[in-house]
């Protein structure tokens, strides 16, 4: 259960504000006396300060703030997050496009300028984004869910993005107490330069538990799929070999495309403690096999599915050995029935006994009428609350445990 919000003051948002625009002030003065004689000019320096403080005060006025609201149960939870293991509220890092005032258009089209969400703060322009990390507490800073997204596509943009993300990442190193961040989620539109963000959000977040990469059903940059593998790819292998995420993540859920390959298998490997997986677009089946992982989610979110999604659920008992834990979210039924009848028979070399499917509908009459035919129903007394057992007609076949949706897996430390 994620804690409940707690807000920023806006008695220390303001303490933390005046502080910084004080010492600015008398770093100003400071400067003025010590380098000029002419104390006749004493008065414009004065003057600048005060527009400062002025311009920087008004400034401050106009960043927006999100209303407090409380999370819903599907933000609560998510399959295959660890039991027992809390986290915070996210701090949110968001950079998108905004329409600039004044009516001011290029080529036919408003001027767009970049402006960024910095947790409960919205629409700062990039230029004051470290002056409003400055200002908040320590405690907003520190919390220990962190999300980025970046939903801008232009190169000009991606040195002020990486300077922010640094300047966070400063921020949180100058607080008094050290908190690591457990659960990081990041979205990039264009993925192409994903990999030269990994070194900042290695050094944010260098023991996460939980890494996300992508959002469910959020448009990207159009990309050849093979392509987009490739950088994903190399954004894990660089992320990873940043600080030591590799020794601490537990779940990773990857949105975008991926290729179940030998390269992707030498990335994962690492990851001696990788306990769930989630995959939402497979490119490609090839050599790979995953002994770590003890549960896999395919979440098709409600798209079409594809050859290479029958594929996975083909070899999924090959590609993941060691898991007794399969789900398939937001996908045809049918696809999660192909994937169940490969433990309708004996299969040769395969020590498991027991497992566990998460099937994608509420209601089990259509998946019983469809499973009846390779499978027996050993108990089927709680499928009220959503729980069959279900076992092969051949002997030898392990014993299955099908889940309806609304049973979200929780993955052990």
């Amino acid at each position: 259960m994620v804690p409940k919000r707690v807000l920023l003051s806006d008695i220390d948002f303001y303490r933390n504000f005046l502080f910084l625009i004080f010492n600015h002030f008398n770093f100003e003065m400071a400067s003025s006396v010590t380098t000029s004689l002419n104390f006749s000019n004493l008065e414009s320096p004065k003057s600048n300060s005060s527009s400062l403080f002025e311009d920087s005060l008004f400034s401050s006025f106009r960043w927006k703030r999100t209303p407090e609201r409380a999370p819903s149960n599907n933000e609560l939870v998510e399959h295959g997050d660890l039991e027992n293991f809390e986290y915070s509220e996210p701090f949110v890092i968001k950079f998108h496009n905004i329409c600039k005032g004044g009516g001011e258009r290029v080529n036919g089209q408003p001027k767009m300028d970049v402006a960024c969400q910095l947790d409960d703060f919205i629409e700062v322009p990039i230029k004051d984004a470290e002056n409003c990390l400055e200002c908040m507490t320590d405690d907003r800073i520190l919390l220990d869910s962190v999300e980025i997204e970046v939903k801008i596509c232009t190169t000009t943009c991606k040195l002020a993005i990486e300077s922010i993300l640094e300047k966070y990442a400063e921020r949180r190193e100058r607080c008094k107490s050290i908190v690591m961040v457990k659960r990081l989620v990041f979205f990039i539109y264009d993925l192409t330069y994903a990999k030269e963000l990994a070194p900042i959000l290695a050094r944010i977040a260098p023991r996460a538990c939980i890494v996300n990469l992508g959002i469910p059903k959020t448009k990207t940059f159009p990309l050849p799929p093979p392509i987009e593998c490739r950088y994903v790819a190399e954004f894990i292998a660089d992320f990873l070999r940043g600080r030591n995420a590799w020794q601490t993540i537990r779940v990773l859920r990857v949105f975008y495309f991926v290729s179940l390959d030998l390269n992707l298998q030498k990335i994962l490997k690492k990851c001696v403690c990788l306990r769930h997986l989630t995959l939402s677009n497979v490119e490609d089946v090839g050599v790979f096999e995953l002994d770590t992982v003890n549960s896999v989610l395919l979440d098709s979110c409600d798209f079409s599915i594809t050859m290479m999604d029958e594929v996975f659920a083909e070899k999924h008992p090959r590609l993941f050995p060691n898991a007794t834990n399969f789900g398939f979210h937001r996908s045809p039924i049918s696809l999660c029935l192909k994937a169940l009848k490969e433990w309708s028979r004996d299969r040769i070399a395969d020590t498991r006994k027991t497992l566990c499917f998460y099937q994608p509908e509420r209601d089990f009459r259509k998946f019983l009428f469809e499973a009846s035919k390779l499978f027996e129903v050993v108990d089927d007394d709680n499928e009220l609350e959503g729980e069959v057992q279900i076992k092969g007609q051949s002997g030898g076949c392990p014993l299955i445990t099908v889940f309806n949706k609304d049973r979200v897996y929780k993955a052990r430390i």
